[in-house]
């Protein structure tokens, strides 16, 4: 469709972005076959970029500022009412009730929306919690330099110790995987209920998809070597499989 959308993406220097977050909009963009270009942020920069737009900030610091993060996105296909939002979530209803999908192809279908928004504050936010414990240094490697500067700064900031001793070793680090594998373990149980394919609602793919798909392809990015390769031996390969559904959906305009 002939849309004037601007998706602001944070950059990385691997093939494909690595930020599950703003990977939720760009699928929905994608997958709605909506014309947009991507606009390159440094995390650095998301407050300086975002603030002067009138783009919503996401959160509160723990010094009582405004957090600024991204996926935020500026339509301007109607001229004389451009939009602007933050949030990846917020940002694919918008694009949903602009911009109707065809019958079958709603990424909300059947009144989900709200089964759709637990699965991604509770499940999704379970398998975040596993990044600090296993992949943090993975992350912080994947990035450019000027980018690992801020994220150190960051996450240093919010755990109190250096980022080298963050992550968990030995045999509580085997424990952590074991109970990832467990919520996967759970997320099989839960896909298998629909037989008519690969997604969480069977052939039909959805927000809650696209937030999976996103977690997925950040461990992949960062962690190619240790933790994606344990990942995707579980439950019969099935999580490696369920990456390659995506393919026609992850084009990244440079």
């Amino acid at each position: 469709m002939q849309t004037d959308i601007v998706l602001l993406d944070i950059p990385s220097p691997k093939p494909l972005p690595t930020s599950p977050n703003t990977w939720k909009v760009r699928l929905a963009l994608n997958y709605k076959k909506l014309n947009y270009r991507t606009q390159w942020v440094p995390t650095s920069a998301i407050e300086a970029v975002c603030r002067p737009l009138g783009i919503a900030p996401t959160g509160i610091k723990p010094n009582g500022s405004p957090h600024y993060t991204l996926p935020a996105i500026i339509d301007r296909t109607d001229p004389s009412h451009p939009i602007f939002l933050s949030d990846s979530m917020p940002i694919v209803e918008y694009l949903e009730k602009t911009y109707p999908p065809a019958p079958g192809t709603e990424l909300f279908p059947g009144n989900t929306l709200s089964l759709q928004a637990v699965f991604v504050q509770f499940v999704m936010g379970r398998l975040m919690a596993f990044i600090p414990e296993l992949a943090i240094m993975a992350i912080y490697h994947s990035k450019s330099p000027d980018e690992q500067l801020d994220f150190k700064q960051r996450i240093e900031t919010r755990f109190g110790k250096p980022i080298d001793a963050i992550e968990k070793q030995g045999a509580e680090r085997e424990a952590s995987f074991k109970a990832l594998e467990q919520v996967f373990t759970m997320l099989k149980f839960a896909f298998s209920k629909n037989e008519d394919g690969d997604f969480l609602m069977g052939s039909q793919v959805s927000f809650a998809d696209f937030a999976l798909f996103g977690f997925l392809t950040m461990i992949k990015s960062a962690s190619p070597e240790e933790i994606y390769p344990r990942i995707i031996s579980w439950d019969g390969g099935r999580w490696g499989r369920y990456l390659e559904g995506f393919e026609g959906w992850i084009a990244v305009d440079k």
